[in-house]
């Protein structure tokens, strides 16, 4: 099985993702990836992996942020 990504610009909005999927009885893994090629801390993006579905995942989502598979 592959996960569901989620990805996100806020942390906190990742964060709340996890815990709501969480609460639900989803298994969640949370992360955050640089830009490739970029020394800015500030690039970033906030991941939440997840073996919800994608069309699950989706009413999940607090905020901005994007199923990405």
């Amino acid at each position: 099985m592959h996960p569901t990504v989620i990805s996100f610009d806020d942390e906190s909005e990742a964060e709340e993702t996890a815990e709501a999927l969480r609460s639900v009885g989803h298994y969640v893994e949370t992360g955050r990836e640089r830009f490739l090629g970029e020394d800015d801390d500030e690039a970033v993006v906030f991941l939440v992996l997840t073996d919800a579905r994608p069309s699950q995942a989706r009413g999940h989502v607090v905020g901005e942020g994007f199923v990405v598979s």
